[in-house]
């Protein structure tokens, strides 16, 4: 009986030793890496400071609490002058020794953490710094955001003294958590922190308002990036780049320009200003998903109406008329050939000569009656098949020519990159000079000599608005564009020609390049997949496609003819689609009336028959005087 009580003594002094047992720095940070599922935490420890027993009793609690219960990986802050690369499901703790004494240790901690860790705003850091003032733990905050952009961290003190920052203020501020919620979504409310957006003028995506810096920009680009502001509760300010050289390029020296070097210089954080990224710019930002791809185009002056005086002539294709010049020889050959056969009859024939049957079959051909012909069967047989074929071939002929008088025709297009070296030798192809070298690692060493032996390369600065300034300083038959598909959807609306019922400029088929269109950041920012969520929302939920038919309704067209020619384009692939075009040529023949342009033709048929007329005229006269003149100096 006596060791049964002894046991139940035992038992309970037991419990309540661990009932007792104290809550230390180590068992916080154990209870944060298990609340946060850590798979594998990495635990950081200084083998070169001169460490104290009490120290050494906490690392070793640390590593037996979280060792038992989750991988754990020790590592020395020595070794590593940079922070290695890990996954977010991870956590680094870093044990520093206490009060100042753990100074240096702090400064050689923040210039090892990695700014380019992937995902790094997701990196969850504990600080373990015992008996360190708030004006340490403040200093080590400030240097933590401001230097490296990180998010995420604690510093313990003490159990009942846990510190987490918020970031989005003129200067850090501390908070003390009392509650078991660690590490809280910081970027759901900016509270009213400044977030600079770099934007520039588009015509299309980003029409900016007065005074720019507030009021900021409207269309697609400006009005995601206004949404964004309110739903993260931030004050937006725009700057437009300081060169002014909009999307910006590589330099050959490695340096960048335009917006591209605004925000890798850390002067902009957000570039929602939809783009390209070129190959040199991708290592030196990051991007946003989803992607939009965006082709770019060679848009050259629109084919020219055929020549109205040649309506005649070309209501034929050259090998049809080639076809009737021979099937006349032939006919003319095999004539001469019976009526020189004929001749060997003994019939009263008067053979014919070689002009006089040209000039028959000449005039049947034309409807003139045949006079003094003879009368051999055969040859009249052949005489009615030819004239029972040219009046065939005469209706087809006025019923096409009539067509070509209610529909008219135009010249072959400009389809593909080879045929500009049969093109206008005036024809000057403008483009940005990012654009020359987007295209460049797309197109054969042929295509882009073809390119660029006309081009005329302008700064980045002029933006899209400098289509417009060009096309009213060159007439459209000497100027072409190389555009990304929405610009020349919009570039051939505003050139339409509502007399001609049809735009003045024609996109080429074979496109130069297809690329990634997105926004942009700076490397490492911490506002990446943040941005990436919400701006992801928008075009899942179709806020983009709704922000864009928006912009068209209240866009400025030439005409309401161009407005319908506006979203009869496709959208991608404009001028690609073949059923778009066959509706195209439709709704364009529908609408075809008589003018005097289309019959310009017949008026040019009748002017130099009344030339003709007039000449003869005077050549007759001119006969007649002559005659009567001899005759006066015979009599004489």
């Amino acid at each position: 009986m006596s060791s049964f009580w002894l046991f139940t003594l035992l038992a309970l002094s037991t419990v309540n030793a661990a009932k007792q047992e104290p809550i230390t720095v180590a068992k916080i940070a154990c209870h944060i890496a298990l609340n946060q599922s850590a798979q594998i935490t990495y635990i950081y420890r200084c083998v070169t400071c001169p460490l104290s027993v009490e120290y050494k009793e906490q690392e070793l609690e640390l590593n037996q609490c979280i060792g038992s219960q989750l991988p754990v990986i020790t590592r020395s802050i020595e070794i590593h002058e940079l922070e290695p690369m890990r996954q977010t499901d991870s956590m680094n703790i870093f044990h520093i020794p206490k009060g100042h004494s753990g100074e240096f240790l702090v400064r050689r901690i923040i210039n090892m953490l990695n700014p380019r860790q992937p995902r790094k705003h997701m990196h969850k850091y504990l600080f373990l710094w015992p008996e360190a003032s708030l004006d340490q733990v403040q200093q080590l905050f400030e240097d933590f955001w401001f230097t490296k952009h990180m998010l995420y961290g604690l510093v313990i003190i003490n159990p009942k003294n846990i510190y987490d920052f918020q970031p989005f203020k003129n200067t850090i501020r501390l908070k003390l958590i009392y509650k078991s919620v660690y590490f809280i979504d910081k970027l759901r409310n900016l509270h009213g922190s400044q977030l600079r957006f770099s934007m520039f003028s588009d015509p299309l995506m980003a029409i900016p308002l007065e005074p720019v810096t507030q009021a900021g920009f409207t269309a697609l680009d400006g009005t995601a990036a206004k949404v964004l502001a309110q739903l993260l509760n931030a004050t937006a300010i725009y700057l437009i780049p300081q060169d002014n050289e909009t999307y910006g390029r590589c330099l050959p020296n490695g340096n960048f320009t335009g917006v591209v070097k605004d925000l890798i210089e850390g002067r902009t954080d957000f570039a929602p200003n939809s783009r390209f990224v070129l190959d040199c710019i991708w290592p030196h930002v990051e991007v946003l998903y989803p992607h939009t791809r965006r082709i770019i185009y060679l848009v050259v002056p629109a084919a020219g109406l055929k020549p109205e005086y040649l309506i005649f002539i070309r209501t034929f294709r050259p090998a049809v008329w080639l076809l009737f010049f021979v099937n006349f020889l032939l006919v003319f050959l095999i004539f001469w050939l019976l009526q020189h056969l004929l001749g060997r009859i003994p019939r009263p024939v008067n053979p014919w000569k070689w002009y006089e049957i040209m000039a028959m079959f000449a005039k049947t051909h034309l409807g003139e009656p045949v006079t003094g012909f003879a009368q051999i069967s055969s040859l009249r047989a052949f005489l009615m098949a030819w004239i029972l074929f040219s009046y065939v071939l005469t209706s087809i002929y006025f019923a096409k020519l009539e067509s070509a008088f209610v529909h008219p025709t135009y010249e072959a297009p400009l389809d593909k990159l080879d045929d500009l070296s049969r093109y206008k030798s005036n024809l000057k192809v403008y483009a940005v000079v990012t654009m020359f070298e987007a295209v460049q690692s797309t197109l054969s060493a042929k295509h882009y000599q073809l390119i660029t032996q006309r081009s005329r390369q302008l700064p980045l600065g002029l933006t899209s608005s400098y289509y417009q300034l060009a096309v009213s300083r060159w007439k459209p038959g000497r100027a072409a564009f190389i555009m990304r598909d929405f610009h020349a959807r919009d570039f051939l609306t505003h050139t339409y020609n509502s007399q001609e019922d049809r735009p003045s400029y024609h996109i080429v088929k074979e496109y130069l390049r297809s690329m990634l269109c997105t926004y942009i950041l700076p490397k490492g920012s911490p506002f990446l997949y943040k941005f990436q969520s919400i701006f992801t929302g928008f075009h899942e939920h179709g806020f983009f496609e709704h922000w864009r038919q928006m912009d068209v309704i209240h866009r400025t067209g030439t005409s309401s003819q161009a407005e319908e020619y506006y979203e009869g384009l496709g959208e991608s692939d404009t001028d690609r689609d073949p059923s778009a075009s066959a509706v195209a040529d439709i709704r364009t023949k529908k609408k075809v009336v008589l003018t005097l342009e289309i019959l310009q033709g017949a008026f040019y048929l009748w002017s130099v028959g009344i030339l003709l007329s007039v000449v003869g005229f005077i050549i007759e006269h001119g006969y007649y005087w002559w005659k009567q003149y001899t005759k006066q100096d015979v009599n004489q």
